[in-house]
């Protein structure tokens, strides 16, 4: 696949950082560590794969609401509260 095609099918604003544990062995289901959406910087700890996944999907379901309302509401980045610009 070309490069610009690739761009177009992975758009930043699905793009996560999961930091794992130095314990976790993910191939015998033992998975915590840390995962962060890159484009909003919220994060949230987890202690397993249902928690990572729980996580994913609040954000991307939060994005899809979003692009449907057309607004930009805060967003939260550990304790802080982030007000992304319009």
């Amino acid at each position: 696949m070309p490069i610009d095609e690739t761009r177009n099918a992975l758009p930043v604003e699905r793009v996560f950082i999961v930091r794992l544990h130095p314990g976790a062995l993910p191939e015998v289901g033992r998975v915590a560590g840390r995962v962060e959406h890159f484009a909003s910087g919220r994060s949230e700890r987890f202690g397993s794969l249902p928690g990572l996944l729980a996580f994913l999907g609040r954000v991307l379901k939060n994005l899809e609401q979003d692009g449907e309302q057309g607004e930009n509401p805060p967003e939260k980045r550990g304790d802080e509260t982030l007000v992304r610009p319009p």
